[in-house]
């Protein structure tokens, strides 16, 4: 039943639930209003038999009262007097009867009648007997008695119907009081009018149903048009669709809801027809395909353009690390060569005594320059190299140990910066130690390098999943994300004399070691390093088995 309420068209929803919660309103209301006027009549019948035995009250001697109490004779002249009084009152009001009793009451609840009317004869309640009374009706009777006043009971319900009962104290000349004067006012007219009521309020409940389920249904059947119209349009889009346009008229919240589902088409449509036109300059359709149109066609289009695009990338990147691989060839035949005799020259030049200081500063700069110079040559031969060095069993700790003795004089002499370590012994990675220490090296110099104004340099080393971390973290100037995303390219760096191949070199050292580099920066802040190298085969085992 719930599955079959939630698989119905909103329309129908919509109108079941407003059916619903309407006729719920409309059976509280009559329910509620049922219960107002039946309290209401209650409240009238009450006030009624409370002021009609006050009245009939005065009627009564309480001398005859006091005479048939000591007597009890049917016989009594007193009992036929009050009697025929009693007798009157059942037939001057209507629904109504009357009882006189006395003022004793047994421990089993039983109430004394001294007189009664002709109408309670008729039902067995004689009088000169004991009547064993309801608790309603009991408490009403010592209420009386006690509080001596005119107590009227709520209405209630016994073996002879439902009744309204008023009992009166009558008082004897010393104050006490001489009998209780009762009278019951049948109450079975409340009973015949809630059913009268109530057939009245259902005929009037199914009439309000036929109306209101008819104007429901027109009303929503009007006012959710246009919901099921862009339902209709979705469905339309689904199918690929797209120049389907929704009316509107009014600048009302379905409206602009309406208004901007055409736009949506609109962009939709154009995005399509570029997606489709991508694909046939990229190949990846025949011309003379159908257009798609379907969303899952077009998802699977943009995957294979991403995935190409990807390719063509790598392809592009391979031709370019090509490129400047055949550069670096050349160079070092072409250059290297005559640049190691211009500075072997230049180093005779400088140890002669003959010549001025300002010679020995000129040929200096000299010197560091073609230094400088072999530096950028030897970048590109490692680009330019086969990865020939054997892969071993490394601790990862060690070298960083032995990187941080080059570099530790470094960084406190030239540029006064504190080096912490924290370098986990029990690491053991495979790698080449060579270019492993040629990448921290690097590393660690540049963020050296960054650091102008002295600063904190830390290296950690531990492990993560299946790889072995070296976490260099400085300082420095830190990197701006534009900066952060050109990192690693051929030609940028941040440096003023810098080519960035020393970055890239590291980055082609690292994914030779099937490892991996994480840069994290922030501009004004530092930059932190993380080089994944995978683990040895025994350490990758016994770190499987711990996790």
């Amino acid at each position: 039943m719930k599955d079959h309420i939630n698989n119905l068209p909103l329309t129908k929803k919509v109108f079941l639930f407003s059916f619903f919660i309407s006729l719920i309103l409309v059976f509280l209301t009559a329910g509620i209003s049922v219960i107002i006027q039946t309290k209401q009549m209650e409240e009238q019948m009450r006030y009624r038999v409370g002021e009609m035995s006050l009245l009939w009250s005065t009627s009564f001697d309480s001398a005859e009262i006091t005479e048939l109490n000591i007597h009890r004779n049917l016989n009594n002249p007193s009992y036929k007097n009050i009697t025929d009084k009693l007798s009157i009152v059942n037939e001057k009001a209507r629904y109504t009867s009357a009882l006189l009793f006395a003022t004793d009451v047994t421990a089993e609840g039983e109430i004394f009648i001294l007189a009664s009317s002709k109408s309670y004869k008729k039902i067995g309640l004689m009088p000169l007997s004991y009547y064993h009374a309801s608790k309603e009706y009991l408490k009403g009777f010592n209420q009386a008695l006690s509080g001596k006043k005119v107590t009227t009971t709520k209405m209630y319900r016994d073996k002879y119907g439902p009744w309204i009962t008023s009992f009166v104290p009558i008082y004897e000349e010393d104050g006490k009081v001489a009998g209780i004067l009762s009278f019951d006012i049948n109450a079975e007219l409340i009973t015949h009018y809630q059913k009268n009521i109530s057939v009245y309020l259902i005929g009037i409940f199914i009439v309000m149903t036929i109306i209101g389920y008819l104007i429901l249904r027109r009303g929503i059947k009007m006012f959710l048009s246009p919901v099921n119209e862009i339902i209709a349009g979705l469905n339309e889009v689904s199918k690929g669709n797209f120049n389907i346009k929704l009316k509107f008229g009014h600048q009302n919240d379905l409206g602009i809801l309406a208004e901007r589902f055409n736009n949506m088409t609109s962009q939709l449509s154009l995005l399509f027809d570029r997606l489709s036109a991508t694909s046939e300059q990229l190949g990846t359709i025949h011309k003379n395909a159908v257009s798609m149109h379907r969303f899952e066609e077009a998802i699977d289009e943009m995957e294979q353009i991403l995935q190409k695009t990807k390719i063509q990338r790598e392809l592009q990147r391979a031709e370019k690390m090509n490129a400047i691989g055949q550069l670096a060839a050349s160079v070092a035949h072409e250059i290297r060569n005559p640049m190691t005799v211009v500075k072997g020259f230049l180093q005779i030049f400088l140890a002669k005594e003959q010549m001025s200081e300002e010679e020995r500063m000129y040929i200096r700069l000299m010197i560091e320059e073609m230094s400088r110079a072999e530096t950028i040559i030897n970048d590109y031969l490692s680009l330019a190299k086969p990865d020939i060095e054997l892969m071993e069993k490394l601790n990862a700790a060690e070298i960083a140990s032995k990187v941080l003795d080059l570099m530790n004089s470094y960084a406190m002499m030239s540029k006064n910066i504190l080096v912490i370590p924290n370098l986990n012994e029990d690491v053991y990675i495979k790698g080449n130690v060579s270019e492993l220490k040629q990448v921290l090296i690097n590393i660690l110099k540049n963020g050296i390098e960054a650091m102008k104004d002295g600063g904190t340099l830390r290296i950690d080393v531990y492990k993560e999943a299946n790889y072995g971390v070296f976490q260099i973290s400085d300082s420095g100037i830190g990197m701006t994300p534009e900066e952060l995303e050109r990192l690693g390219t051929a030609f940028y760096s941040l440096k003023e004399k810098g080519t960035g191949i020393g970055m890239m070199v590291c980055y082609q050292i690292i994914e030779r070691m099937k490892g991996r580099i994480e840069v994290q920066s922030e501009n004004g802040v530092g930059t932190t390093f993380k080089i994944f190298v995978p683990l040895s085969e025994t350490d990758t085992e016994l770190n499987e088995g711990l996790m």
